[in-house]
């Protein structure tokens, strides 16, 4: 069976870094992964592309690159990367909205755009968003880019049905990766309290789930949800 090509943004640390490394533990799966830090993986099946997905004018380029490595037959596309900075709304620069909107909204919706019709029918799509796109964040330009994240999907599994091509997304649970690294002990431990389970998600977890959506055997989901939030949604 040929592996069957799928692009991860954000794969060298994280979510991204995880879901990247679950495929590849698969026989099936050849991972094209784009970052703007090297990553640590290796493996003859592990493409890497430095990418920064705040330069609008290089996804033409990437895009390029990818086609040439998937041979124009390209299978998922898993949008993981994001960023989380600046102020709340009092304070808040136009600069820092700006920057996330790009990366974690436009940057995903310009990948898709560009790269789905070099994918095959029958492929999927994973757009990473957050419960903080439901409830709000300090953050309002990343609570309104992971908002965006959701319409997206909803948008793309529309235009894309009639190709079978499914597209989902996931709302992963407070979880310790680079952009949460800083939280102090007492502020994960008070995280944690507010889910059903009492404790964070982990990064696994969730990259097992994406797994699942990515399965050509996983059929008739397209437009959902899959809430990897250990029950945190329901406690804001």
């Amino acid at each position: 069976m040929d592996k069957l090509f799928v692009v991860v943004t954000g794969c060298s640390s994280g979510l991204g870094f995880e879901i990247s490394k679950i495929l590849l533990e698969s026989e099936n799966h050849s991972v094209i992964g784009l970052d703007i830090n090297k990553t640590e993986i290796q493996s003859d099946h592990f493409h890497f592309i430095e990418s920064d997905l705040s330069n609008r004018s290089s996804v033409n380029k990437l895009v390029e690159e990818i086609g040439k490595l998937s041979g124009n037959s390209l299978y998922g596309i898993v949008n993981v990367a994001g960023i989380s900075v600046g102020k709340s709304i009092v304070g808040m620069n136009d600069g820092d909205w700006d920057k996330m909107i790009e990366v974690n909204l436009t940057a995903p919706a310009l990948l898709i755009s560009k790269l789905q019709d070099s994918m095959m029918d029958g492929g999927r799509i994973v757009n990473v968003s957050s419960p903080v796109s439901v409830t709000g964040s300090n953050k309002p330009g990343y609570s309104a880019s992971k908002a965006g994240m959701h319409g997206l999907t909803m948008s793309v599994a529309k235009n894309l049905g009639p190709r079978n091509i499914l597209v989902n997304t996931v709302f992963p649970g407070p979880m310790i990766t680079g952009m949460t690294q800083k939280w102090s002990q007492e502020k994960r431990d008070s995280i944690a309290t507010e889910s059903f389970l009492g404790r964070l998600t982990t990064p696994e977890e969730v990259a097992r789930g994406i797994k699942f959506l990515l399965d050509p055997s996983t059929t008739g989901i397209t437009g959902s949800v899959l809430d990897f939030t250990a029950g945190s949604m329901f406690t804001h």
